[in-house]
Parts: structure tokens; sequence; C-alpha cells
């Protein structure tokens, strides 16, 4: 009989730089760490979404969000600051 060995990914004190382009109706979101480039994507405007991505992906990371200001770009920023990613 085969035993499966399961891992938990941990993410612990590693930096994820999340890339906005906040527009109305999606985000343009990029995720780089220490230089690389991992993903980009296009998702609904919701900071929900993209926290539990980051979550569910990049699990007990320190996560800094990043977007130009804009109409759209500051109820985003405090959404993004209540579910614990930063914004530099």
């Amino acid at each position: 009989m085969q035993t499966k060995i399961t891992k938990k990914l941990d993410f612990s004190n590693q930096n994820f730089y999340i890339g906005l382009d906040v527009h109305k109706k999606n985000w343009l979101v990029t995720i780089l760490t220490d230089g690389l480039e991992l993903k980009t994507f296009s998702q609904p405007p919701s900071a929900n979404i993209l926290a539990g991505y980051l979550t569910n992906n990049y699990p007990n990371g320190h996560y800094y969000s990043a977007y130009e200001a804009g109409f759209c770009g500051f109820s985003a920023h405090r959404e993004l600051l209540s579910l614990g990613i930063k914004t530099l």
C-alpha cells in the first residue's frame, strides 16, 4: 500500500508585490516576488477575490500592493488594507 504524503504550502516571511491596474469593470493583476514575475491575470474588481487568491496560492506570505491612484483606487486601497494587504 502506498502512503500519500501531502505538504502544505507555506510562504512565511516571503514578500509578494502585487501590481494593480484598477478599473471600474476589472483589475489587471501582476504578482512578483524577489524580482521574479509569477503571474499576470485579469479579475473582477474585488479586494476579497484578490485576497482569496493570494491566501490560497501563496499562504502566509506578506502582501504589498501598488497601483496608480485614480477614481477607482481609493476604495480599493481601503478594502485591501482591511484584508491585510498593505499598499505601497
